[in-house]
């Protein structure tokens, strides 16, 4: 897998490792040469619920991005807000 690739991956996110095994990423270790770049993935295995460490060279791709957004409460649950007040 390509290096910067591996630093675009966050807990969250479903991982391709090995020829057909996809794994949700529990947490992650930076490498001792670079810190903040990671090379140790804490996986749990979707279909078998397994929980293990894999090498940031067993990763073969990312399956799909878990990214959350805090969004602004809408006008209209603002008003709910204030007339429960």
């Amino acid at each position: 897998m390509d290096e910067n690739l591996l630093l675009k991956v966050r807990p969250g996110d479903a991982l391709l490792y090995e020829k057909d095994q996809i794994g949700k990423v529990l947490t992650f270790v930076g490498g001792s040469r670079d810190p903040d770049a990671p090379s140790l993935f804490q996986i749990a295995n979707v279909d078998s619920g397994e929980i293990r460490w894999i090498h940031g060279e067993e990763v073969t791709d990312i399956v799909s991005e878990y990214r959350t957004t805090i969004k602004k409460p809408s006008s209209l649950y603002e008003q709910i807000q204030q007339q429960q007040q």
